[in-house]
């Protein structure tokens, strides 16, 4: 199965981590395809199709959605919680047409039940919004290259929750927007807070990450370590094993040794979570420290349900885009707004924010967030509404105001909103990793 930026093998744990992700906290950082080299990277994406815009009449635009719902993430056997998805949207659009749409437009919802399951379930969503529904837009969840189904083929513009880079921008024919931040900004930010902290200074560091991670480690993470002296005594990368798990995990036991045998009493991984701390268990060997890049570590249920220990967890400590805790959320305005709006919408059961998990909160403003930048971007474009024009929209928003993001922004050669990380470690009463510290600006 490939997921999440189609990594390898164990294709199981990263379903789990990717589905946990796609309905709570925003993901794993670290997962999605970079192929462009620093040098290469282009500015932008190719110029947005102009002329009358599919989706959108004198009186209406069409929206679409694919998004997951906790009753589906159950019948997959992952444990979740929070409204649905559908009934989310349903109320906020609602909500907004009674303020007077987008323009003087009434926006109308087309959703679609997706779970982000492999490229023929994401292939299929993109289909039936741009070509059945013919939606103006779409907001998703969908992993790795899957949203360039929207973006180059069907040039239909995408609101993601993440997947955005340099090498999707440049291949898109449509805008490609997403809430976190790009993949190469992750993991540059990332590793920058852990080295201004100077928590890897006179360490001996075991560097590891998988195949669809080679080109930012190697681009961005290795010459940020070169350049602040970092002693970086083993570098492990693990080869794409695709559904073979049994080799996947061989290779993994063997890099474990190696790093083991080099000394290393470090470890620093630009990939996914899940994976390496099994394997780390398997051999019965913890470093001093495992780094992780991924913010499937900040989500309490990957853990439990991949069988990473708590005494594992111990050692660990995450540098990935920031998330706010409880308390944080349910003092954010925005997410109160997106929460009030859904209860009195009638949609659907009525949601308890005081009583829910961070995870739930986390999902409520990450899709809320979507819907507000959709908006926000669609009156900035002005009455002409066209993909060219929802664009510089976003564009021109610069600094961001949106439900569970500290900090964001948008412009020109910027279509990846989420501006914050932040650093993480475990607490044992709590069970979870929390913020050790406030947000961290990513702009420089």
């Amino acid at each position: 199965m490939l997921l999440r930026g189609d990594g390898p093998a164990p294709a199981r744990r990263i379903a789990v981590g990717v589905l946990l992700a796609a309905f709570g906290l925003t993901a794993a950082a670290g997962c999605s395809v970079e192929k462009t080299s620093d040098a290469e990277k282009p500015s932008g994406p190719a110029a947005a199709p102009s002329g009358p815009a599919r989706g959108v009449t004198d009186t209406t635009v069409k929206l679409g959605v694919a998004a997951t719902d906790p009753a589906q993430l159950k019948a997959f056997g992952v444990p979740s919680e929070g409204p649905a998805s559908k009934d989310l949207y349903a109320a906020w659009v609602a909500a907004q047409n009674k303020r007077g749409g987008v323009q003087g437009r009434t926006i109308e919802l087309a959703f679609r039940p997706f779970l982000p399951t492999g490229p023929a379930e994401a292939q299929a969503a993109c289909v039936e919004l741009s070509e059945d529904k013919k939606v103006f837009l779409a907001i998703g969840i969908l992993t790795g290259d899957t949203p360039l189904c929207f973006t180059e083929t069907h040039g239909t513009p995408y609101l993601g929750q993440w997947g955005q880079s340099a090498e999707r921008d440049r291949r898109s024919k449509a805008p490609f927007v997403a809430l976190e931040m790009a993949d190469d900004r992750q993991r540059a930010a990332a590793v920058q807070a852990l080295l201004d902290q100077k928590l890897l200074q006179g360490k001996k560091v075991a560097l590891y990450w998988e195949a669809q991670d080679a080109a930012v480690t190697k681009n961005t993470v290795k010459p940020l370590l070169d350049a602040a002296g970092v002693d970086v005594v083993v570098q492990t990368p693990l080869d794409d094993y695709g559904k073979d798990q049994a080799a996947g995990d061989q290779a993994l036991d063997t890099l474990v040794q190696k790093m083991r045998s080099a000394g290393a009493d470090t470890i620093l991984n630009t990939s996914n979570f899940s994976n390496l701390m099994i394997a780390l268990q398997r051999a019965n060997w913890l470093p001093e420290q495992v780094y992780a890049t991924s913010a499937q570590a900040l989500s309490p249920a990957v853990v439990k349900t991949t069988g990473i220990k708590p005494a594992t967890m111990q050692r660990v400590t995450v540098a990935a885009p920031y998330i706010p805790t409880k308390a944080e959320l349910l003092a954010d305005p925005g997410l109160t707004a997106c929460v009030e709006e859904y209860n009195a919408g009638g949609t659907g059961d009525r949601f308890d924010a005081a009583a829910a998990s961070r995870e739930a909160l986390s999902a409520v403003a990450n899709s809320c967030a979507a819907f507000r930048l959709f908006v926000q971007a669609s009156d900035a474009a002005g009455r002409d509404l066209t993909a060219a024009s929802w664009q510089r929209g976003a564009e021109s928003l610069t600094k961001l105001t949106l439900p569970g993001m500290p900090l964001a922004s948008l412009g020109a050669g910027k279509h990846s909103a989420g501006d914050a990380v932040g650093v993480f470690r475990w607490d044992a009463a709590q069970s979870q990793m929390l913020p050790a510290g406030p947000p961290i600006s990513a702009v420089k």
